[in-house]
């Protein structure tokens, strides 16, 4: 982890850190709080009269200038003056200014560290960077500026429409909430309208951003201009933003557009501003308040937590100055421009009749597909299994995926039908595309067997293929397989996927936050579970088994099992009652499981038992379930995995802090047919309990220094 510094502990610099408790990559090391008293850190930190976060952490004061949160240590220094100021002797290279004092390079220089990122618009020509919109332009610059909030909101949305349509002029309103430099009563000898009571005006104001964006976006000098009025909410503000595009257009296909865009959100419920504290994207495009004011001029309006979703911002900035330094293999720090680029996918979708009947594996893969396509490869060859066939088979063909990921993708796709030969290097070298899709892996027996055939010519056309390989199958990457581990280009990166669902598992692996973690594991059978329900109750601290794992229990002796996985840290919860039968055909009755007969199986989940649940869900902050608490194929038997779902739905709707992290496969694909608001659904089933249970997966061994 790359240990960091803050400099100001106000608003913006509480936000950061508190983000920052989170943070598989960033920690913060010390923070330079002039005058604070550290015996109300503890008060600081866990109380707010804005934001609701996880305060399940625990603080502990260590001396005047130190303190631990959950076993991490923190350093207090107290000075104005920046030259005084130690930071390399605590190790750290890299700060983030929440003062606002130091906004030129002269003066930021003074606290002689290697990389400075200011969180204000700088007073000199200090490079501006924001995410979302220029970060990928970064090129290694040591002190830059993270603009300002507005700058954030707006920037994203502005590149967004002038890429996408063309921007002919622009005019913006920020309606903007207060903030510490305003006053709560009038004051005397004053020349500024900012002196007047917060809290019975509405002040208008002036605002940076229009020069900020034209660093940014230079193509949009003399197309933008800007103001501001202060209104008397404590946080969250709004961006009314009209345009005028090149490009004919409706609002729909904005919309559309917008929500293609990883940077960019779009809502469409009736929200207010209270509604969005403390969410991280600064560019929330509200769609119903959103207009067509005719002539091709487009009146969006933009939410942003000016100061939650700011915090954010600049943590996302530094973790692009320290990315490379992290994670030398993940695709953001690479060039595919005129490269040969291997990808491979999951794209093992279900299907019936020949017709997907869930494409998220699919849409999961698009963001790594257009990161490569961006920088104009040569060619880019995407791959992947389908089913388990051991030859080929017309149903097990990739061909179904084809018009979906064009559809995605807008771009045609050409097959390869012949897949791991010398007849698909003879097609590529007569095509003029630059996207292909390679049939079915698995018709090829090398590919789960390519030790034992290192000669053959299939083996061999993998290794010829490109001459850049990348991985973004999180769904198999715990396989052994040829696609997966074999690739002996030197040149290699991971995807957006595989970062994603690892970030979401390290909740529960790391738990750096400190929550209370409950895991409800369902299934048909308990034989998969044993591995890792040994590691997992080392890990979290509540495990609940229901589904066909209680059959499994009651009908084994596991008595000694049951009692040496509730000796570690977990405790233990079985499923008390549910709905059981002789067979899935006959009807069901309800019943205890202290009663379960020899003939019978349990199918579902009963109600006291959903009860108990709901009770340990209130009480624990990450929730992750594997396996659906019934057999969900059959109606008589989904009610209690719906109800669970309905369960967390609430839950997380009610407490923003709580985190609920699906385990993939048939839990995923259940999940995915219904409304949902769970934190993380993993795309690999597989792969997400082996690394939980083992914290390493096989598909990872390339991409180790």
């Amino acid at each position: 982890m790359i240990p960091i510094g803050i400099n100001g502990f106000g608003r913006i610099g509480k936000c950061v850190f508190l983000q920052l408790m989170e943070s598989k990559s960033i920690c913060v090391k010390v923070i330079n709080a002039p005058d604070f008293d550290i015996l109300h850190l503890e008060s600081y930190l866990k109380r707010d009269s804005v934001h609701k976060y996880n305060t399940h952490f625990t603080i502990k004061i260590i001396d005047d200038d130190t303190f631990k949160w959950n076993n991490n240590t923190v350093n207090i220094l107290r000075n104005r003056d920046a030259i005084e100021l130690d930071w390399k002797s605590y190790n750290v290279n890299h700060i983030i200014d929440a003062s606002g004092a130091y906004l030129t390079e002269e003066k930021a220089k003074q606290h002689n560290v290697d990389y400075i990122i200011m969180s204000a618009p700088p007073k000199d020509d200090t490079p501006i960077f924001v995410y979302g919109a220029n970060h990928e332009s970064y090129n290694n610059e040591k002190i830059i500026s993270n603009a300002s909030c507005t700058t954030n909101s707006i920037v994203p949305v502005l590149k967004h429409l002038n890429d996408k349509f063309g921007i002919k002029q622009s005019n913006f309103t920020t309606i903007h909430a207060s903030t510490a430099s305003q006053k709560v009563v009038d004051t005397a000898h004053s020349n500024s309208r900012t002196n007047r009571s917060i809290f019975n005006n509405i002040i208008p104001h002036t605002t940076g951003a229009s020069s900020s964006i034209c660093k940014i976006l230079p193509e949009l000098d003399g197309k933008i201009t800007g103001t501001s009025i202060r209104v008397p909410v404590n946080n969250v503000s709004l961006i009314d933003l009209n345009v005028e595009l090149d490009k004919i257009t409706t609002l729909n296909e904005i919309f559309s557009s917008i929500k293609e865009n990883r940077f960019l959100e779009l809502t469409n419920e009736n929200i207010v501003s209270s509604d969005l504290i403390s969410t991280k994207c600064p560019s929330i495009v509200d769609q119903k308040a959103s207009m067509d004011l005719s002539n091709n001029q487009f009146k969006i309006m933009i939410w942003y937590d000016n100061e939650w979703s700011y915090a954010s911002q600049l943590i996302k900035l530094m973790e692009t100055i320290s990315v490379q330094e992290l994670n030398p293999y993940f695709i953001e720090n690479h060039c595919f421009t005129d490269k040969k680029v291997i990808l491979r996918l999951d794209l093992n979708v279900p299907k019936q009749d020949q017709i997907i009947t869930d494409d998220y594996r699919i849409r999961s893969t698009i963001p790594t597909i257009k990161r490569i396509l961006r920088d104009s490869p040569d060619r880019l060859i995407i791959m992947s299994h389908l089913g388990r066939p051991t030859e080929f088979t017309k149903e097990e063909s990739l061909l179904i995926v084809k018009p979906v990921l064009e559809s995605l993708l807008n771009e045609s796709i050409e097959f390869l039908p012949n897949g791991l030969n010398k007849i698909t290097n003879d097609q590529l070298e007569k095509s003029k595309n630059r996207i292909f899709l390679l049939e079915n892996l698995r018709f090829h027996k090398e590919e789960t067997n390519y030790n034992d055939l290192e000669d053959s010519e299939v083996v061999q056309t993998f290794h010829g293929l490109g001459d850049f390989y990348v991985n973004d199958a999180f769904g198999c990457i715990h396989r052994d397989h040829l696609s997966i581990r074999a690739s002996k280009l030197p040149d290699k990166a991971y995807g957006y996927l595989i970062e994603k669902e690892l970030g979401a598992l390290h909740t529960i692996t790391e738990n750096v936050s400190g929550g209370k973690i409950l895991a409800i594991i369902g299934g048909g059978k308990m034989e998969d579970k044993l591995k890792l329900l040994k590691n997992l109750c080392k890990k979290v601290d509540h495990i609940y088994i229901a589904g066909g794992n209680i059959n499994s229990l009651l009908k084994n002796d596991m008595a000694d099992y049951i009692e040496e996985i509730s000796s570690e840290k977990a405790s233990i919860t079985l499923m008390e009652d549910g709905l059981c039968a002789t067979s899935l055909d006959e009807i069901p009755h309800h019943m205890s499981t202290k009663y379960l007969s020899k003939y019978d199986n349990f199918f579902d989940i009963g109600l006291k038992s959903l009860n108990t649940l709901q009770k340990l869900i209130d009480e624990h902050d990450i929730i992750f379930w594997n396996g659906t608490l019934g057999v969900v194929e059959n109606d008589k038997y989904k009610y209690g995995s719906e109800m669970l779902l309905q369960m967390l739905n609430t839950t997380i709707l009610k407490n923003s802090h709580k985190k609920v992290i699906i385990g993939g496969g048939d839990t995923g694909g259940f999940v995915n047919k219904y409304e949902n608001v769970v934190t993380h659904i993993s795309t690999g089933g597989g792969a997400s309990i082996e690394y939980i249970t083992f914290n390493h997966l096989v598909g990872l061994d390339l991409f180790q220094n």
